[in-house]
Formats: structure tokens, C-alpha cells, sequence
């Protein structure tokens, strides 16, 4: 048994190796039980084991889950969403993808078996073998809500991690009578298709907190001029006949001193042009999009039209 050879394999695969793979380094049965016995290998499926020292991580379990239901399983749909940064749970489930119709069921692992999932739809983050984030926010659609497809959509796109042609083209190519997850995407996807895209995560959900709340349609991304037609600023969106900026605060962006200063500075300046610019975090954006939609309904219905 190539002890050293078994240790590198499951360090690249967060401290987990099956029997199958300790047997293809020259192990055989009895040595894997023996390393059972003496502790030194834990059991966490069967013929799955974690070695004595790897600490127990979230991505160790899908990893685990993918070497005991078979070499073609991926984590996919909420797991693929965690592991491409889209969602955040408090309980990560543990959810795979395999071709196997057929598969033993593993304790705390929930398994969705698709025998057309082929290998244009994986990739890897870490270590561990993920759906591909177009075919993760299509799947997303039949385990998830709507409003966490749409949050996970505005993510992926705001952050320039696919565009809406690679989600609709994965959506397409999977699209089939009964198939789960398509109709949730569909209407997401129709409704941004040919519009101009806004820059950067937050950006995209202030997009769809516009849309999703009935308000006028803002232009994006737009360059406020003075009356001599100087560059004033570009605000991450205007109402321009009411000379109203909504601009959308990230964390990352906004949170030294220098950056505050630029702020307020571009704030005057706007405001010297008889424009109003209103800010709005990511908290509010995102868990109040109602008081935020009101807000700049009641802003906009009350500035004046400037000709």
C-alpha cells in the first residue's frame, strides 16, 4: 500500500478517499479495514473515509458525497450555488447530481439523478466538482424559490461570473416537458434579455427591485452633465427629468475615509445641478426591497420635471 500516494490523493480531495481509490494505490481490503481499526481512517460513507487529521469541512462532505454515490456525481444545485459565492445558508445542504438512475441512497445526502447531465456542465471550485454556474442557476429553479433564483441571477451576472445568454443557452439545451427548474429561470431570463446590463451585484438587484416594484424604468450607468455640458459624475442610476440619482453602496467600495470623502464631494457637486442623489446599502437593497421601492417612488413623484 503506497501510503504516501493515498495521503497527497486525499489531500487534494479535503482529507476524504474511497476504497475503490486506496485499492488503485495498492491497498486491498484488509489494509483498509485495518486502517479502520487503528483509527487512523474514519468512516464517512461506506467505503468512503475521511484521515485522522483532515479537519471536517462543508467542502470535505460534498466531496465525500460525490466519491460514495460514484466518479460521475457533482455537487450541484444549492451546493453548487454555495460554492460559486451565489447563496448563503445557515444548514449548507449536502445535494449532488449523477447519471445513475440507479444509486444507493447516502445518509444526509440528497441525490437528483439525471441520466442526460453530461460533462459540458461541470466544473471545480476548490477541489470539489461543481455544476457549471449557468446549469447551477437553471437547476436552482427546482429546489429553490423564485426570489432566491432571481437574487442568485443577479449575483452570478453582477459579478461577471456568466452572462444571461450563457444562462438562457444552458436553459435551452436542458429545456424538456417535466424538466424542474427551467420554468422559474425562463421568465427571469426574458425579462433581461436585450436590456442594458448594470454593473456589479448590486447594481443587478437594484435593477430588479425597479422592475419587480412597478417603478419607472431608470437609466442605467448615466453620465450627468452641467449646463455647459462639463462631466459632473456618473451615477449608478438617474431619473433625468427629475434629475434623481440612485447610487448603490457596496461594503468594499464605501467603507475607508477616502471613499466617503469622494462621495460626498460627487454628491455636492450633483447637488449644484439641482440633482438629488439618494444612497442605498446592500441590506436595504436586498432584505428591504419594499421600504427602498417606496422610498423612491415617494422621491420621484415628488421632484419636479426640469425641461
Amino acid at each position: 500500500m503506497d501510503l504516501v500516494a493515498i495521503g497527497m490523493l486525499a489531500e487534494a480531495q479535503h482529507g476524504v478517499i474511497s476504497g475503490a481509490q486506496a485499492r488503485a494505490l495498492g491497498a486491498t481490503r484488509h489494509q483498509v479495514q485495518h486502517q479502520q481499526v487503528r483509527g487512523l481512517w474514519e468512516r464517512l460513507h461506506e467505503e468512503v473515509f475521511r484521515i485522522r487529521g483532515a479537519p471536517a469541512t462543508y467542502e470535505q462532505q460534498l466531496v465525500a458525497a460525490c466519491l460514495a454515490v460514484g466518479p460521475e456525481a457533482v455537487a450541484s444545485h444549492r451546493a453548487a450555488a454555495i460554492r460559486h459565492g451565489l447563496l448563503s445558508y445557515r444548514e449548507r445542504p449536502v445535494e449532488i447530481t449523477t447519471t445513475r438512475l440507479r444509486s444507493p441512497e447516502r445518509a444526509g445526502v440528497i441525490v437528483h439523478r439525471l441520466a442526460d447531465f453530461g460533462s459540458r456542465w461541470v466544473t471545480a471550485v476548490d477541489g470539489v466538482r461543481v455544476t457549471t454556474v449557468a446549469r447551477t442557476l437553471v437547476d436552482l429553479g427546482a429546489v429553490a424559490r423564485p426570489r432566491t433564483v432571481e437574487a442568485a441571477l443577479d449575483k452570478a451576472t453582477g459579478r461577471k461570473l456568466v452572462t444571461y445568454r450563457d444562462v438562457r443557452d444552458a436553459m435551452v439545451a436542458v429545456a424538456r416537458k417535466g424538466r424542474r427548474g427551467v420554468g422559474t429561470i425562463r421568465p427571469l431570463i426574458d425579462a433581461r434579455i436585450g436590456r442594458v446590463l448594470p454593473a456589479g451585484v448590486l447594481e443587478a438587484r437594484m435593477a430588479s427591485l425597479l422592475r419587480n416594484f412597478g417603478l419607472p424604468r431608470a437609466e442605467p450607468e448615466y453620465t450627468v452633465a452641467d449646463a455647459h455640458g462639463g462631466f459632473v459624475a456618473v451615477v449608478d442610476f438617474a431619473y433625468p427629468d427629475r434629475r434623481l440619482a440612485i447610487e448603490v453602496d457596496g461594503y468594499e467600495f464605501h467603507s475607508t475615509p477616502k471613499a466617503v470623502r469622494h462621495g460626498n464631494v460627487r454628491d455636492r457637486l450633483l447637488a449644484a445641478e439641482e440633482w438629488l442623489a439618494i444612497h442605498f446599502d446592500w441590506n436595504e437593497v436586498d432584505r428591504q426591497p419594499q421600504r427602498v421601492a417606496e422610498e423612491i417612488r415617494r422621491l420621484h413623484c415628488a421632484r419636479p420635471v426640469f425641461s
